[in-house]
């Protein structure tokens, strides 16, 4: 859950805490462009394109999600699915030293992706891979860790820890972490057996 559903929740409430100083960063870097500052109507379009590519990435994965959950399996499919959150990771955390807001966009539909195709094969792993009798609570956790996402996003956007001017591109490139941490987790547990045997024809591997 670290890396699925923990991962939709963490980069909803971290974009929030740096609005103002992203925004900032936005008029600043077009001023050193252009010698113009952009308009505060403008600088509202951009911020709501930053924010917007977000769910837009999360439209993309939760499409290609199903593909990727019959070709490459749960456990692989989850596994890949932390590329799109490294890439997001490298961008918005040089953004600012690239002078280029352009790559928090690019940065937030990456996320998104990733969140997309987190929402729906990580529960269908916990739901095909968990015991008959712990089957409904074991799906249930990825509620749970959605919400410990929300909070803790909270939490580290405070302005004491990462939510501060000059600590922003951390704080969006935070998600890196629970990202390694599913890429060294994971490889330990088995595939759903569903797959194994439906998709894959492997009733040796399933049992």
């Amino acid at each position: 859950g670290i890396g699925g559903t923990f991962q939709y929740g963490y980069n909803i409430s971290i974009i929030n805490a740096p609005t103002s100083y992203i925004q900032t960063f936005m008029n600043e870097t077009w001023l050193e462009r252009t010698g113009v500052p952009l308009e505060s109507n403008v600088i509202l379009l951009l911020w709501s394109f930053t924010v917007s590519a977000y769910p837009l990435g999360g439209l993309i994965g939760a499409v290609v999600a199903g593909p990727m959950a019959i070709m490459l399996g749960r456990k692989m499919s989850l596994l890949l699915n932390n590329v799109f959150v490294i890439i997001a990771a490298v961008l918005s955390g040089f953004s600012r030293m690239a002078k280029s807001f352009e790559m928090i966009m690019l940065s937030r539909f990456f996320t998104g992706v990733n969140a997309g195709v987190s929402m729906n094969i990580q529960p269908m792993y916990l739901a095909e891979s968990a015991p008959k009798n712990l089957r409904g609570a074991v799906a249930l956790t990825s509620a749970s860790f959605t919400a410990l996402g929300l909070v803790l996003g909270q939490v580290v956007g405070l302005r004491e820890l990462l939510g501060g001017e000059e600590s922003w591109p951390f704080l969006l490139a935070s998600n890196v972490v629970p990202a390694l941490i599913q890429l060294t987790a994971l490889p330990w547990l088995p595939e759903s057996p569903r797959y194994l045997l439906i998709d894959r024809g492997d009733k040796e591997s399933c049992i």
